[in-house]
């Protein structure tokens, strides 16, 4: 399908980003491409069902739900709602050209995992600011904030997602990378009581090294990431209309809805009673760590 927007009519180096608006629900297949392909949902959320080699998954998806689509793999996909989608399509040579510069690894080797319904703060952070950045008026700067940002999510698939040579090096003082995925894909797809040592556990290391290592790597202490995850995904939900508060509230992983509300309240400065009745319009943050599906059935996949 022809995408809404698309950077192929600006000379933007690197990366081709494409913008789709799906005004409902709906089908598309991708026969095998040359080059490999990053989704991740924008607004709105949905049932997603991916049939990709002889595998079918599906899941309850969010804005920042991302799916990698390897080259030379058919794939097909069904859902059911409207919501707009980001498409980034990552050329061969711009992973080798990463993969060189970064980690001296072979030229042609770079093939990245088939994946549906990972979490990845920083992939999202770069897709995000990469749709953010095409619909806006094309400006001086844009080419080279363009080119930068397709670099660095170049060199970011290439390690956390590349099959033959699988590993990355850490920022410095904080989680490995490999780590700081399994944290930040248990706070995304749990709506149970977390706990640090939980989260520790799953980094293996202490817990007394482990908040400070978080910190360095996300910019702010788990448990504020934790809530602040729960809090956007609450927001989408009350958005969609679809959900009683009280539900909403359980779903997220808040005690009650009075809980909800008070921390709903103070960090977007309105209650979701207001928001759901349309009488406030809590501020969009600048680059947030999205939520995933709060759905007991929720498939996650990376092979």
């Amino acid at each position: 399908m022809r995408p809404d927007v698309s950077s192929r009519g600006r000379p933007w180096a690197g990366i081709t980003v494409q913008v789709h608006h799906w005004r409902s629900g709906g089908a598309v297949s991708s026969p095998e491409l040359d080059h490999d392909m990053l989704a991740m949902r924008l607004t709105g959320h949905a049932s997603l069902e991916q049939r990709r080699l002889g595998q079918v998954h599906r899941s309850i998806v969010f804005p920042g739900n991302l799916s990698l689509h390897p080259r030379q793999v058919e794939s097909s996909w069904t859902w059911d709602r409207p919501g707009s989608i980001v498409i980034a399509r990552v050329p061969p040579g711009l992973l080798d050209e990463a993969a060189d510069a970064t980690a001296r690894l072979p030229r042609g080797t770079q093939r990245l995992r088939n994946c549906f319904g990972v979490r990845d703060g920083f992939a999202e952070t770069l897709v995000f600011t990469l749709a953010r950045e095409l619909q806006l008026t094309a400006h001086p700067a844009q080419l080279l904030i363009a080119e930068s940002l397709s670099c660095a999510l170049s060199a970011h698939l290439v390690h956390r997602f590349n099959v033959g040579h699988p590993g990355a090096s850490p920022t410095p003082g904080g989680l490995h990378p490999h780590a700081l995925g399994r944290v930040l894909d248990y706070i995304h797809g749990t709506t149970e009581m977390v706990t640090l040592q939980a989260l520790a556990d799953l980094a293996n290391v202490s817990r007394f090294h482990f908040a400070r290592m978080f910190k360095r790597s996300m910019g702010e202490t788990p448990m504020a990431y934790v809530e602040h995850v729960r809090l956007l995904r609450a927001r989408e939900m009350i958005r969609s209309g679809d959900y009683p508060l009280a539900l909403v509230a359980t779903l997220v992983g808040f005690s009650d809805q009075s809980h909800l509300g008070r921390r709903f309240k103070r960090h977007f400065g309105c209650t979701p009673g207001e928001l759901l009745r349309g009488g406030a319009t809590p501020p969009a943050d600048g680059l947030p760590q999205l939520p995933q599906a709060p759905h007991p059935a929720m498939s996650c996949f990376c092979n």
